[in-house]
């Protein structure tokens, strides 16, 4: 069978029926109307440094294989490596931040993936795509291969060693229910000081007036992406380094209200008639991840009710299993969040670097590498 592989520096090159037909069972962050979002906003661009270079895999019959790739001159806000490129690069003055990066911007979610045709053995067609990234990086003069936040689950998890990758690991936060019927079920799980202090919080939303409501992207106007932009960009500013422009503009937002609509769900804080806080969400099958939030009103424990009480008790009536509520935050562990390990994968295509790297990581073993 005659296999050949093609990439393509737009995402709007590939046909959206395909990349989603080979998508139909990975997380929404790999659809390609999300990518589509990120790459027709600009929000990721050569000026940001990101050049997509997602590669695709044809038998005769039609693709097979897509690996969503971007190629980068700059480790900034990858996120999975705690700086690790940056700070090689920084400290010995040679290019590992050349690379080409397996990765969602922005988007540090445990979910990406290669894609693969449901019908075909996808262990092949991974070593395919990852033989394309080797030929790719010698052609390009690459030093790195970076692949970040690894779906669970993944046949990339087995395979990357054995093409010279490098596992790092971090921790990150998960909700799980266990089988919990009602929201009580849930706050029955605490003991009883933590039981009271979270009924407390939850409870003075009541106490407040305030109502929740959770509202499906394709029923939501256009006031709900608009005013998840002006929240996104009022928390950025509120919590980040000035000087450090937020990463998403209104143009993606706007872009979310397309087909990708399907997966968005807002959750509402309403007081007195208006709106008072929006969390955004995306939903498929039974899992959930909490993205962005933001608040036009500051109550007290407003942003535990909006970003986890109130996701934690839709998920239970909707029967969703997973509820990943975002990167970062040890306040969740306290709320019944679990920490899992995340784990993100590095080749070092050059010997000189790669010496550097493993000893440098050597160093770093208890914090970057898995237990």
């Amino acid at each position: 069978m005659k296999i050949s592989a093609t990439t393509y520096h737009r995402i709007e090159e590939i046909p959206r029926e395909v990349w989603n037909g080979l998508a139909a069972q990975s997380s929404p962050i790999v659809e390609w109307d999300y990518i589509q979002a990120l790459e027709g906003s600009r929000s990721v661009c050569v000026e940001k440094g990101y050049i997509p270079a997602h590669t695709v895999l044809s038998t005769e019959s039609g693709p097979i294989g897509i690996a969503p790739l971007f190629e980068r001159d700059r480790a900034w806000v990858e996120f999975g490596d705690n700086g690790l490129i940056a700070f090689l690069s920084e400290l010995t003055g040679l290019p590992f931040h050349s690379g080409l990066v397996g990765s969602i911007p922005y988007t540090p979610i445990p979910g990406y993936d290669f894609l693969s045709a449901p019908e075909v053995d996808p262990s092949p067609v991974y070593r395919r795509l990852l033989d394309q990234i080797d030929a790719r990086a010698a052609e390009r003069g690459l030093s790195t291969s970076r692949l970040y936040f690894i779906a669970p689950g993944s046949p990339l998890h087995r395979i990357l060693p054995e093409y010279g990758y490098v596992e790092l690991a971090t921790p990150y936060l998960l909700w799980r229910n266990p089988g919990y019927a009602s929201f009580d079920d849930y706050l029955g799980s605490f003991k009883s000081s933590r039981r009271t202090k979270i009924k407390r919080e939850w409870r003075s939303m009541a106490g407040r007036g305030i109502s929740f409501r959770m509202v499906p992207g394709a029923e939501a106007g256009e006031d709900f992406y608009r005013d998840i932009h002006t929240l996104y960009r009022d928390t950025w500013y509120r919590h980040m380094s000035p000087g450090i422009r937020p990463f998403l503009n209104d143009t993606f937002f706007k872009m979310l209200s397309g087909p990708f609509r399907e997966r968005v769900l807002f959750a509402e804080a309403s007081l007195d008639g208006r709106r008072a806080a929006l969390a955004l969400f995306y939903r498929k099958a039974d899992s959930l991840w909490g993205r962005y939030w933001g608040t036009f009103r500051d109550i007290p424990f407003l942003h535990f009710a909006t970003c986890y009480y109130f996701p934690i008790a839709y998920a239970i009536d909707a029967g969703i299993r997973l509820f990943d509520p975002g990167f970062g935050g040890e306040h969740k562990i306290i709320r019944g969040f679990e920490s899992v390990q995340v784990s993100h994968f590095i080749k070092f295509f050059d010997e000189r670097q790669r010496k550097i790297a493993y000893a440098v990581l050597d160093q770093m073993r208890d914090q970057l590498m898995p237990k």
